[in-house]
């Protein structure tokens, strides 16, 4: 028994511990692979139809008039390769001349009914989003095993690279991947400037803080949650001599830095509005805040926004108080059968975690907790502030990102949008990191042959669950769920929207009905980003020859493609076809119109489930 251990383990601990860099980049290899497969067979999400059209716009009209709620980083970085296609941009519609903040039409129009690929401007505004999750990838390896080794980076980068989640973010053009990378090395930038608070690691500091402002607005809360930990610190570290000083240098440094953050920021958001027209931005201000309680807030900034340099200041203050009411406002939730309007569910973000995060991981994080209580029942109450503060001094990384992951999370549970998995995204990298040391640190204390082997065995056991999981799940990343539930074929049952069904799958229901011939027609109701007419009819055409282009400009009379919405009634024709959201929230929005809605589907069993996503049903 011995030796067949011997055979199996020592060939790849081996080549592990010679050619770790190959490792790594096979790990990252395999993302890029299951995230480019899964990008090219995604339809547009809904948010990127709002998101393509304002990166576009940014750089080409240098004009922030659309989609001023989410800063413009990612969408910078997914706007630059759009400029090389010779693209046709409604810039003559309404959506784009008068209406304020005419983001989603003119993204339908942009996209779909300008004459333009769809399929290119998809991929082509994508590709920079998985190049950056893998760009990061090798920067996460690089940070981790300068600070623990070559056996914790690689551990963590595998946690990274075949997570579902992040894979499924890496392939559109949202905001949720950017926000977790740049917050995360705004926290690593923070451990750097408070163990050696230097000028130098004081720049990296605003930068990697303005980078993050810039790529979601919830990572304003960095500016809190740092400066309370900067008190923590200066509390209990012993350099600089006195507590006074520690909080001289390391409060003054973290406000220093914060305002040079704003700096950045102003400079990023003045290349954004360069020729946005003072009159469209005081529109939008005006149109974007025009509840009761905020008015005063809109004529607040109007007034700001006249005052010299500060356009750049306004336009991104703008974004955070949108931001900050919706959060307040809610939004419609479906969870566990129920749907509910505007206040959150307290369980949400707690069973989403546990479901979308695969179990090897959240075994591992059980252990680590476990641990943790067990060695400080050893000590009696009376010592753990002291023991506490002693663990501090010396694990200052690893606190710092498991306080931001709590932080983060108790914010994300107490607020009330609940709408997916991608609001806590945040938190994964420092889980990633804090069970890859606990692991690793473990598994090189084991004591005794037959024990070191036992727990190696059990981890790679673990790490094989943990990448299959991920591999059987392709392509189908945004709606995974882990096994208990049983997968992603009952994710309809708990949850709906974002970490389901955002509209990804519309190619592939197209694919689908091509590949099931006794579908001679179907109903569609769709949720998402994409345009059915698109995939499913022919395009009209004027006494000219020339295509129509508009969103009248399709003709479905040869299609076996039916457009439909739950307010027809009860559907009479054979096949019929409903996003996951759409069949849910309508447990809300009937009974709020006093109709059956989908009421008679609910009793059927889906003949497929297309992605997970869209489900069609026979009825008879």
């Amino acid at each position: 028994m011995k030796s067949l251990y011997n055979r199996i383990t020592s060939r790849p601990i081996k080549f592990i511990r010679r050619y770790p860099a190959w490792v790594a980049f096979g790990f990252l290899a395999t993302m890029g692979m299951l995230g480019f497969g899964s990008m090219v067979g995604n339809s547009a999400i809904v948010d990127e139809v709002a998101h393509i059209p304002a990166a576009y716009s940014y750089i080409h009209y240098s004009d922030y008039r659309l989609n001023p709620e989410h800063p413009p980083l990612i969408k910078d970085l997914a706007g630059f390769g759009l400029q090389f296609m010779n693209l046709k941009f409604p810039d003559n519609q309404p959506a784009w001349t008068t209406q304020v903040n005419g983001q989603w039409d003119t993204g339908w129009n942009f996209i779909y009914h300008s004459g333009n690929d769809a399929g290119a401007i998809l991929f082509w505004a994508r590709l920079p989003i998985l190049l950056l999750a893998l760009a990061f990838g090798v920067a996460l390896y690089v940070i981790i095993k300068r600070r623990w080794g070559v056996a914790v980076a690689l551990v963590t980068l595998f946690f990274y690279c075949l997570s579902p989640n992040f894979i499924a973010h890496s392939t559109f053009v949202t905001t949720d991947l950017g926000a977790s990378i740049f917050i995360f090395l705004a926290l690593v930038a923070f451990v750097g400037f408070i163990e050696s608070p230097s000028q130098v690691n004081l720049g990296l500091l605003s930068l990697a803080l303005a980078a993050a402002q810039l790529t979601k607005f919830s990572s304003f809360l960095l500016y809190p949650f740092l400066a309370v930990l900067a008190l923590k610190y200066a509390w209990i570290l012993k350099r600089p001599n006195t507590v006074v000083e520690r909080l001289m240098v390391y409060l003054g440094g973290l406000t220093l830095a914060s305002a040079l953050s704003a700096v950045w920021i102003w400079v990023v958001y003045s290349l954004q509005i360069a020729d946005m027209p003072l009159a469209v931005q005081d529109r939008l201000i005006e149109g974007s805040l025009t509840a009761p309680k905020v008015h005063f807030v809109a004529d607040w900034l109007i007034g700001l926004n006249h005052l010299p340099l500060m356009r750049p200041a306004v336009q991104y203050l703008l974004g955070l108080i949108m931001v900050v009411g919706r959060v307040i406002g809610g939004n419609i939730t479906y969870f566990n059968g129920q749907v509910r309007a505007e206040a959150g569910f307290a369980w949400y973000f707690p069973e989403l975690f546990s479901l979308k995060t695969q179990v090897a991981l959240l075994l591992l994080m059980l252990a680590a907790i476990a641990y943790a209580i067990w060695r400080g029942t050893r000590n009696s109450p009376s010592r753990w502030p002291l023991l506490l503060s002693a663990h501090m001094r010396t694990h200052v990384m690893e606190w710092t990102l498991g306080a931001f992951a709590a932080f983060y999370f108790a914010v994300a549970v107490l607020g009330s949008l609940n709408l997916g998995i991608r609001h806590i995204l945040p938190i994964y990298i420092p889980i990633f990191v804090i069970v890859a040391v606990f692991s690793v640190k473990h598994l090189r204390n084991l004591r005794g042959d037959r024990w070191a082997k036992a727990g190696l065995s059990i981890f790679a056991v673990l790490m094989l669950w943990y990448g299959g999981s991920t591999v059987a799940a392709y392509p189908n990343y945004l709606s995974y769920f882990n096994e208990l539930i049983g997968g992603p074929t009952n994710a309809d049952k708990y949850f709906s929207d974002s970490s389901v069904d955002w509209g990804q799958d519309l190619k592939r229901l197209k694919t689908y009905v091509s590949d099931h011939h006794e579908i001679k027609h179907i109903a569609v109701d769709y949720f998402g980003g994409g345009v059915p007419e698109y995939y499913f009819c022919q395009a009209k055409y004027d006494d000219n020859g020339a295509a129509i282009q508009s969103a009248d400009g399709y003709d479905c009379s040869h299609s076996v493609f039916e457009a439909w919405h739950t307010q027809n009634g009860m559907y009479s024709g054979q096949y019929i076809a409903v996003s996951e959201t759409y069949l849910e929230n309508d447990r809300y929005f009937a009974r709020l119109n006093g109709e059956a809605g989908y009421d008679y589907l609910r009793d059927l069993k889906p003949v497929a489930k297309v992605g997970n996503s869209i489900y069609v049903f026979k009825l008879y």
